[in-house]
């Protein structure tokens, strides 16, 4: 998960505007495109869930979603003020899907 953010981080203010468009009128669309990745963090936190690593106080593709509107809230309050970044975004994904902070923080290293 902490990779995966790294990744999307450089792209995530253009990204962003997908998953406003995905609860309008091209909603249904959007979520066919989106699908395949939905998936995929689903899997994924799924198998944290499932190795311990991730809480497992909400399903996997719910806690997924949680995690990945983190990444987007952060990455629309850095338009503003530039003083959190990926690291921030790492750190409150990991601790919302229930890893520990200290873990959580080791995870997200030196991304800026």
């Amino acid at each position: 998960m902490a990779a995966f953010i790294a990744c999307l981080w450089p792209v995530a203010h253009r990204y962003r505007v997908l998953l406003a468009l995905r609860r309008g009128e091209y909603g249904e669309t959007i979520h066919g495109l989106l699908g395949p990745l939905d998936k995929l963090l689903a899997n994924l936190v799924q198998r944290g869930q499932d190795s311990g690593v991730f809480a497992q106080h909400l399903p996997a593709g719910m806690a997924s979603q949680v995690a990945y509107g983190v990444l987007f809230a952060i990455a629309d309050s850095d338009l503003s003020n530039q003083s959190l970044g990926s690291r921030a975004a790492t750190i409150t994904s990991l601790l919302m899907l229930g890893v520990p902070e200290t873990h959580a923080v080791a995870l997200a290293g030196d991304q800026s």
